[in-house]
């Protein structure tokens, strides 16, 4: 029998419901299909069995390995693509979260296979085959892909899927296998760094300049303000056609739409055509104009010259990071 195989974060309802969709379109696509089975694959030291079933698999795989406890990240990566390459030779299609460590295990396990890969997509059946569909051209267009051969392996955007209306009911069969694979002896050292989104659409902190600042020279206190927020750099759409920034920085109905915790625009008037693509947690703009429309959208707002206020605020969030760094060390030696 068929399996749409899913690899789903701890407690990852939304990846499982969707797998569940899916299975249930290739049933009803003729009276010749039958459903595939969901399987939920866990490796062991990262997903427990039971995180898993919360979703409501039909079956939940844990693998092991005699070498140990596998590790997510980089170090973790050739192992885990081998075992899950090996048992998904039944599969329709293996599913993964659209996060960094997902993204890298889809594509390698896609290589292992010679398979399709596509990120940050929702899959369809059409006429029982599945087809992956996903934004263009920043989201002003959309795109399809059919696949050769099957299984595709593809990372979904679970924010997007949202939480199910209800509980998934059910109680997965379980079975646990070890699989024979090769730690990856090429790494020495994995150190982790939080690094800024490179992506804007997927960045969760932006801190973004516009024409105010007077000269491309003015994104520099931008970089040393986004390095302080551990935020990725955007820009309203005059620096772009200036030139200052590449296109890929512009935030609005030209550029990219943004959904993030926050975001600081500085001096950005705040136009309808920039703020109508930004959803933010959290507003923090600066701006000598204190009629600027875009202080209607803020929770705390600046009203001053940018190139005093940027350097006093980027100071006093390394502060309070520090602080943070130190009590939480404490703690730990406590």
């Amino acid at each position: 029998m068929s399996q749409i195989v899913a690899v789903p974060d701890a407690d990852d309802v939304a990846l499982l419901d969707e797998a569940h969709r899916l299975a249930e379109a290739i049933g009803d696509a003729g009276p010749a299909s039958e459903p595939p089975t969901v399987v939920a694959v866990t490796f062991d030291g990262l997903v427990t069995p039971d995180e898993a079933a919360a979703g409501a698999p039909d079956e939940v795989l844990h693998v092991t390995s005699e070498e140990g406890t596998f590790t997510s990240g980089a170090a973790g990566i050739r192992p885990r693509s081998q075992a899950l390459a090996e048992l998904t030779d039944d599969a329709r299609a293996v599913l993964l979260p659209d996060t960094a460590d997902g993204v890298d295990l889809a594509a390698a396990t896609a290589r292992r296979r010679r398979g399709a890969c596509v990120t940050d997509c929702l899959l369809r059946v059409r006429d029982g085959k599945l087809r992956a569909g996903r934004p263009a051209y920043g989201g002003r267009a959309y795109a399809e892909f059919d696949f050769e051969r099957e299984p595709p392996v593809v990372t979904l955007n679970t924010e997007s899927l949202g939480t199910p209306d209800q509980q998934p009911e059910g109680e997965p069969t379980q079975r646990t296998v070890e699989v024979d694979v090769d730690d990856d002896d090429r790494i020495r050292h994995v150190e982790t760094f939080e690094v800024p989104e490179d992506d804007l659409s997927k960045a969760r902190r932006i801190v973004a300049g516009g024409f105010g600042l007077g000269s491309p020279d003015g994104f520099d206190l931008i970089e040393d303000l986004a390095d302080a927020f551990g935020a990725a750099i955007g820009a309203s759409r005059p620096p772009s056609d200036e030139g200052w920034v590449p296109y890929d920085r512009q935030i609005g109905v030209t550029g990219k739409e943004i959904d993030v915790e926050v975001y600081v625009p500085c001096a950005i008037s705040g136009d309808s055509y920039h703020m109508r693509s930004v959803n933010a947690d959290h507003l923090i703009p600066i701006n000598s104009d204190p009629e600027a429309r875009v202080f209607n959208f803020a929770d705390i707002g600046i009203v001053g010259d940018v190139y005093e206020y940027g350097p006093a605020l980027a100071e006093a969030v390394r502060r309070a990071r520090t602080d943070n760094e130190s009590a939480a060390a404490e703690e730990v030696v406590e």
